[in-house]
């Protein structure tokens, strides 16, 4: 995978010291010789790896992938929850210069194969079974339909094949992880061939605003420079055990959770099924000392503390990105000993503002932090793109070596989000006040984000509209405690008084399950009404929709009849954040 790279914004960040020709392998390789005893990496299944364990295993799947055909460049996707055997994977792509494409296991077949053809993956990791649902049926049809897709490697116990099992002619194909632990002899570090600075080392899909997933390209000097500056900020080296409960398929999970532990010597901590209970008792036992999560994770982790006294001491601070961060939840962590840090960021642009354990309480409770060093960023006018004055609200724009080199496959919509003097255009609106703290007030773009994942309204509202029994439909946030935002979809019908309703929340699960979509876009309440209302120009009035959302949140679901008007409409701007 080769995409250019602009030489004036190369030469810049490599002049300031930001890019250089190292690799992610690299800074893997550091870490490894400096102490290959240390812990890398615990999971919630009760694995614990060394750093000399992780390289042993990452050393044969490196074989593997070899006789994959996997050469510099080619895909990878690791469609694996937050397990240890993902940093296995992880290192083994790094030393033979693969690209990383951390897949969500919430993706379920149309948008599994979307990435997959997409990215054109060489191989695909999946685990036998999670959370219910099983991927070998999925996986076997991929890799018959596919002709990039050459080979399968499955982690978990595999019993004897039954239906959804491949045919043995697929069998060269389709490996186990502990098959290919045991019998592949490592790779040589001879043969090594990790990418180098500008080249791609991970492709992460984000749907964003936009109808379909975007593949976001990011450079091993993207990565490198962006978790840095991260670690540097919040104080985060190799004594440090980071506590990550966010899907490593998200950028959340990949850069902070399995990327910057090894980057600086420390450990990753994972918890592939974050509950309150499971969060408080994985902290406590490995005795974690930072970690970052969505907001709806840490109010579960809280609720789950039979005091204020039941986190481990050695918790420094946590940080909380992906959704708007409630001022009231960041007093309510200081109250029991942690400090909530503020991370505003994005797949395109990895979180680079941030407040950080010095600053004041005021500011960490009240602003979404300032950037980080090497990272400029400047509010402009949506409109003209130029600058508007200090407390003014405007859409939040950064430059800096952690931008993404662009979208896969998509220059149309790379170009207009990042120009050419290398500004990243995030359509969140904010302010900056004169010392440079941020605080995100709205969005300009139309995504729902439940638990810190970006549903795109328009990908849910073309699904909606495939139920027979709907003539239109638009879909907007709800409001939510546990997940800050659910999916809200108001529809017409031929009979909006029909009883039962003739769309519910349960068809559309099903008609979701059936299409292959995943789960968490599924909307958690269908209201029925007439019409939708409209602006002049014949568009949906959003505005209205989510002020009679906000207005719903909390109250069971009206009996058929009809429907009722919208509330008053408040002008002022919703917190989100990318």
């Amino acid at each position: 995978m080769q995409v250019e790279v602009d030489e004036r914004r190369a030469a810049r960040f490599r002049a300031d010291g930001w890019w250089g020709d190292s690799s992610l392998a690299d800074h893997w390789q550091r870490s490894l010789q400096s102490a290959p005893e240390a812990l890398a990496v615990v999971d919630s299944r009760g694995a614990r790896l060394t750093y000399g364990e992780v390289a042993e295993r990452a050393a044969a799947i490196a074989t593997f992938l070899r006789r994959s055909g996997v050469r510099p460049g080619d895909v990878v996707s690791i469609h694996l929850p937050s397990w240890a055997e993902f940093l296995c994977v992880n290192v083994a792509c790094l030393n033979v210069g693969a690209v990383v494409n951390p897949v969500l296991t919430a993706y379920r077949e149309a948008e599994l194969r979307h990435v997959l053809t997409r990215c054109r993956s060489r191989v695909l990791v999946i685990p036998h079974e999670f959370r219910g649902n099983e991927y070998r049926a999925t996986a076997a049809r991929m890799l018959a339909e596919l002709d990039s897709l050459a080979a399968v490697l499955v982690v978990g116990p595999v019993e004897e094949p039954g239906p959804c099992a491949p045919t043995p002619s697929d069998s060269e194909a389709w490996q186990t992880f502990d098959q290919v632990v045991g019998s592949c002899p490592p790779l040589p570090e001879s043969d090594h061939t990790p990418g180098r600075g500008t080249d791609v080392a991970a492709v992460l899909f984000t749907s964003g605003s936009e109808a379909r997933p975007k593949g976001v390209l990011l450079s091993h000097d993207n990565v490198i420079a962006g978790e840095t500056a991260f670690a540097r900020a919040l104080g985060i080296d190799h004594t440090d055990r980071l506590f990550m409960p966010a899907p490593l398929g998200h950028a959340t999970g990949y850069l902070h959770g399995l990327t910057l532990p090894f980057l600086v010597g420390g450990a990753s901590v994972l918890l592939d099924v974050p509950t309150g209970p499971a969060a408080l008792a994985m902290i406590n036992a490995e005795r974690c000392t930072c970690g970052m999560a969505a907001a709806s994770v840490i109010t579960c982790l809280l609720d789950s503390c039979p005091d204020t006294t039941s986190l481990t001491p050695e918790l420094r601070f946590l940080c909380c990105g992906g959704s708007p961060v409630p001022r009231q939840l960041s007093r309510r962590a200081l109250e029991h000993g942690v400090r909530l840090l503020s991370v505003y960021g994005s797949t395109e642009s990895a979180p680079h503002a941030l407040t950080t354990p010095d600053d004041p309480e005021e500011r960490v409770v009240s602003t979404d932090g300032r950037p980080v060093a090497g990272v400029e960023v400047r509010v402009v006018d949506p409109a003209t793109r130029q600058p508007v004055p200090p407390g003014v609200v405007g859409e939040e724009a950064s430059r800096g070596p952690q931008v993404f080199l662009g979208y896969l496959g998509e220059p149309e919509l790379t170009a207009a989000v990042l120009d050419a003097d290398g500004w990243y255009y995030s359509g969140d609106l904010c302010t900056q006040d004169a010392d440079g703290y941020l605080r995100i007030v709205g969005r300009c773009k139309d995504v729902i984000i439940r638990g810190g994942e970006n549903i795109s309204a328009a990908a849910v509202e073309a699904a909606v509209r495939e139920h027979p029994g709907v003539r239109d439909a638009a879909v907007v946030a709800m409001p939510d405690r546990r997940l800050g935002e659910v999916v809200c979809a108001f529809v017409t019908t031929d009979d909006p008084r029909a009883d039962p309703p003739l769309v519910t929340v349960a068809s559309l699960r099903a008609l979701f399950l059936a299409n292959g979509l995943a789960k968490y876009k599924i909307p958690a309440r269908v209201v029925v009404v007439d019409q939708l209302p409209l602006s002049p120009a014949g568009k949906v009035r959003k505005d209205e929709l989510r002020a009679r959302a906000a207005a719903l949140a909390g109250t069971p679901p009206s009996p058929p009849g009809p429907a009722a008007q919208p509330p008053p409409m408040s002008h002022a701007p919703q917190n989100a954040r990318r």
